[in-house]
């Protein structure tokens, strides 16, 4: 008896959160339509978005072929991008961009996204980095998915002048390509440092108040723990999806869309992906109201003060009694209001969070949702403004002081002992360097602060 032919394996169908977000609310565009299908083993899309990108953009792409094994399962995509009623110098940028990416040849597909052309640009009260990051992620959310393979796949963001150490591709790959991958990532980053020594001390100052922030996070026991750098964020299919895609936002982006990653997946929801390093550029831009190119520009204008005099430690200190007395304050709750810090009970009671917590204790089945419903509430954005606010009502504390202070609050940083403050606010540069050399090494700074929630949807 001849036996039946076997049927042919069908792919899975994507996850419901995936299926929605495509059907509801994933952007398309008519360069897709032109591109070939994707391949099966596709898993890895590297999205860039870039205006007026034309002198960095090549070296970026190249720094993504080096070191890597796994090219063929890799895509780029480029959005090349502008406003409408751009200048000039933008638009020639761009046009040159395209052109040179057109003439280009890559280990890799590269997918051009053109809304640079005329007629293409974006309207200008949705031109900025948060809509070309959501375009090009969109987009690769459509082809993982087509590939077959969603729950394996995941979609990197990178800048057009932020290069990448040999072996990203394969880093990201090996973690993400895994049944227990994580719902986002972050690649560790090191901004390079200008030879010129004032532009080296404003981009070292800075680099140290970033990582000294996150520190801070570490000692309040903050689940957002973790720097947000927007060219260091991956993340999966099933995760953009429950986020639902990248806020259109022309600052802050990033920022909003991990914080959003972090409370759906629990602490600890954003890994560390060993191996991948990424070089920020450390130039001066006034592209967006804030972060590394508006830093650097007001460092050279008023010097680097701003951030050798950090937050006080003490601000910290305040924030983690308060969080390690939240599972406590689901039995109690007006002892936990009266014990905590008087200036922190005032800041919470300026933004109307006394009633809004009460609430949430009320509607919470138990005192560890009770404390996980805090961090949702008190979020990372909570955090620094409280800090900020510190830092006036105490002044600032010099930033290595600070730093000493809040390392000697962890428990675990054997990996800085030795790194003692030198007691002079005019320390040279060399003493900022090795500092940050040594917190650039420490593999403590993206790490888990809490037990594992539970990922939802």
């Amino acid at each position: 008896m001849m036996s039946k032919p076997e049927k042919p394996k069908s792919e899975p169908s994507p996850s419901p959160a995936i299926a929605r977000y495509l059907s509801r609310h994933a952007e398309t565009d008519a360069d897709a339509d032109g591109w070939p299908a994707p391949r099966s083993d596709l898993r890895l899309v590297v999205v860039i978005p870039a205006l007026a990108e034309k002198e960095s953009l090549l070296a970026v792409l190249a720094s993504l072929a080096s070191g890597s094994k796994r090219l063929p399962q890799v895509e780029v995509m480029v959005v090349v991008n502008h406003r409408q009623g751009a200048s000039a110098e933008i638009v020639a940028n761009n046009r040159e961009t395209l052109r040179l990416l057109t003439q280009g040849s890559w280990p890799f597909p590269v997918r051009v996204i053109d809304r640079a052309s005329k007629g293409r640009a974006f309207l200008p009260k949705r031109a900025g980095v948060g809509t070309a990051r959501r375009l090009g992620m969109d987009l690769a959310l459509r082809r993982l998915t087509a590939g077959g393979r969603p729950e394996r796949a995941a979609i990197a963001c990178l800048d057009a002048d932020s290069p990448v150490s040999p072996g990203y591709l394969d880093a990201l790959l090996d973690r993400f390509d895994r049944r227990d991958a994580p719902i986002a990532g972050l690649c560790h980053y090191r901004h390079p440092l200008p030879a010129d020594p004032e532009r080296a001390d404003a981009i070292v100052s800075y680099e140290l108040w970033l990582r000294y922030l996150e520190i801070g996070l570490h000692v309040c026991r903050s689940p957002y723990a973790f720097q947000t750098v927007g060219s260091c964020m991956v993340c999966s299919c099933q995760g953009y999806a429950l986020a639902d895609g990248m806020p259109r936002r022309q600052a802050a982006e990033d920022f909003y869309f991990l914080q959003k990653l972090a409370k759906l997946g629990g602490p600890g929801a954003i890994a560390a992906i060993a191996g991948a390093m990424v070089h920020p550029s450390a130039r001066v831009s006034d592209r967006v109201p804030f972060g590394t190119g508006k830093a650097m520009g007001q460092c050279q204008q008023e010097g680097v003060a701003e951030y050798c005099f950090a937050e006080p430690p003490q601000a910290f200190r305040e924030l983690a009694d308060f969080f390690q007395h939240a599972e406590a304050a689901y039995t109690d709750f007006d002892g936990w209001r009266k014990e905590i810090s008087p200036a922190l009970a005032d800041f919470v009671e300026g933004r109307r969070g006394w009633p809004v917590l009460a609430k949430i204790r009320d509607n919470t089945g138990g005192a560890r949702h009770f404390a996980r419903a805090v961090h949702e509430w008190f979020d990372s954005l909570q955090a620094f403004r409280y800090a900020r606010g510190r830092k006036r009502d105490l002044g600032g504390v010099w930033i290595l002081a600070a730093l000493s202070e809040s390392m000697k609050d962890l428990e675990q940083c054997q990996d800085l002992q030795g790194l003692e403050d030198p007691g002079s606010r005019d320390c040279d540069l060399e003493q900022k360097k090795f500092w940050l050399d040594r917190l650039r090494h420490w593999p403590g700074v993206i790490r888990k602060t809490l037990p594992a929630g539970q990922q939802r949807g």
